[in-house]
């Protein structure tokens, strides 16, 4: 019998971002990439990449890969606070991809 306390745990690679004068987000200027995962309290749900999630510190990401996490190496990895419907252009996430 599965363990009802696991859930479904995702790494996640991104960017930090910012919003521009139109609203749109972009890429900071020289953003590096880091990697968050999801947790037990996340809200929302993924959709696609480029897609922005909010940190714990509210800092604003753009999704550049996603992959399987093994639920007991979760704790390595920082916990993403919630998904947006926010999008950033494929188009300015190519130097990233």
């Amino acid at each position: 019998m599965a363990d009802s306390k696991k859930y479904e745990t995702h790494l996640y690679t991104g960017i930090v971002v910012t919003p521009n004068a139109s609203g749109k987000y972009e890429p900071k200027v020289d953003a590096k990439t880091h990697v968050w995962r999801t947790g037990k309290h996340t809200k929302g749900k993924y959709q696609r990449i480029g897609q922005v999630f909010l940190t714990e510190n509210n800092q604003a990401v753009a999704v550049l890969t996603v992959e399987k996490l093994a639920f007991n190496k979760r704790h390595q990895y920082t916990a993403l606070q919630r998904w947006t419907n926010e999008q950033v252009e494929l188009t300015l996430l190519t130097n990233w991809l």
